[in-house]
C-alpha cells in the first residue's frame, strides 16, 4: 500500500513543478495534466485497495 502513497505524492511534486516557472507554457500543460492523472489514479488505488476492504488481487 505504500507504493501508491508514493505515487500519490510524486504526482503532486509532478503537478506543483510547472508553476516554479522551470518550463514553457506548453510543458506546463503537460506536466499539470499528467500530475492530475497519476496523483487521482494513485489515490483512488490506494483507497480502493486499502489493508481494511475485501478485494479480489493477494495484497503483497
Amino acid at each position: 500500500m505504500w507504493k501508491q502513497w508514493v505515487n500519490a505524492v510524486l504526482g503532486l511534486a509532478v503537478l506543483a513543478t510547472p508553476f516554479l516557472n522551470l518550463s514553457s507554457e506548453t510543458a506546463t500543460w503537460t506536466l499539470a495534466i499528467a500530475g492530475i492523472a497519476v496523483a487521482v489514479l494513485a489515490l483512488w488505488s490506494a483507497v480502493k485497495y486499502s489493508p481494511g476492504r475485501h478485494s479480489t488481487f493477494a495484497h503483497r
